[in-house]
């Protein structure tokens, strides 16, 4: 005899509520930082201590390390988004140039295979290669957010498209779930931040 979908859903949830409430307050931060709402830092520091023990569980060790780094640079982009700008106002978006996007991304590689060689030889990571990578660039794309810099939108799509597939691989579902709900916020993110740079220019 057959279970009822709904119940294997709820069965799924119920077993891994910790996760689930990881994913709620990832996905809240996500969306109120396309909407430049300040608040989205705090619930993401929230989600980002959950994940901490999910990815120590999973053995993915600089996705956890990660999660710390979040933390702190949560704090810095709370901050930032509310005295950040000019005379201590709030932070206005702003655009890197294409030098500065080809620098980021070059340093972002070596990076990425420094910390992989370090992974691959010092600990027991299973995918040290995307583990590396994947957390490298996810910092450069959460400083260019705590900076309200368009471009960390693009650098998130970049992101988002390898962790959906790596998080259905490791059978993590409501995270890959909640990374797949990232990649359509951050596409939503990068229009109504360039948007909103328009406006000032018309202010202006």
């Amino acid at each position: 005899m057959f279970t009822p979908m709904w119940e294997t859903v709820v069965t799924y949830l119920v077993e891994n509520w910790f996760e689930l409430f990881a994913t709620i307050t990832g996905f809240i931060c996500v969306y109120l930082n396309a909407k430049q709402n300040p608040w989205g830092w705090p619930i993401g520091i929230i989600s980002a201590f959950l994940y901490i023990f999910i990815f120590y569980e999973d053995t993915f060790y600089a996705d956890m390390v990660l999660q710390v780094i979040y933390i702190i640079v949560g704090f810095y982009g709370w901050y930032e988004w509310l005295y950040g700008g000019v005379n201590k106002q709030t932070l206005s978006v702003s655009r890197i140039s294409f030098r500065e996007m080809i620098i980021s991304l070059v340093i972002g590689t070596v990076l990425s295979g420094l910390l992989s060689y370090l992974l691959h030889t010092q600990t027991d990571a299973q995918q040290p290669v995307v583990d590396a990578s994947l957390t490298v660039f996810s910092l450069i794309a959460q400083y260019f957010l705590a900076r309200k810099v368009l471009e960390n939108w693009l650098i998130w799509i970049g992101v988002d498209l390898v962790y959906v597939p790596t998080f259905l691989y490791r059978e993590r579902y409501l995270t890959a779930a909640l990374y797949f709900a990232y990649l359509i916020l951050a596409a939503n993110g990068y229009l109504m931040w360039r948007k909103s740079i328009q406006l000032q220019k018309q202010t202006f």
